[in-house]
């Protein structure tokens, strides 16, 4: 299993979630951010509109399509844009049932995706 992390602009938000849901990730996780890149003032809300990170759980096999969508629905070529990261899961737990709902497998690689 894989953590997709992704800063985006705030207006392409509700295109992402949609898209991930339509390929069928169950769900995410969006929140607003402030920060900044290579330049101080990318992420300031007046300049670029703000942004939102997204936070989603995908199987290995939906990882490769959950990315190129992404990143589909939230370029448009220019400064402000955002960055995406992966990240391997070891383990994944419902607080709801107590139990391992995910886990890395002994055959699955190491290092980044």
């Amino acid at each position: 299993m894989k953590m997709i992390w992704v800063v985006v602009r705030s207006s392409k938000v509700e295109a992402i979630a949609r898209a991930l849901k339509k390929i069928g990730v169950s769900g995410c996780t969006v929140y607003p951010v402030r920060g900044y890149g290579e330049e101080w003032r990318l992420y300031e809300p007046l300049i670029h509109g703000g942004h939102h990170k997204l936070e989603a759980i995908v199987e290995e096999e939906l990882l490769q399509k959950a990315v190129k969508e992404i990143v589909e629905n939230s370029s448009t070529g220019l400064e402000g844009d955002g960055i995406l990261s992966v990240f391997d899961l070891e383990q994944l737990v419902s607080l709801k049932i107590k139990k391992t709902i995910g886990q890395v497998s002994k055959n699955s690689k190491g290092g980044k995706s």
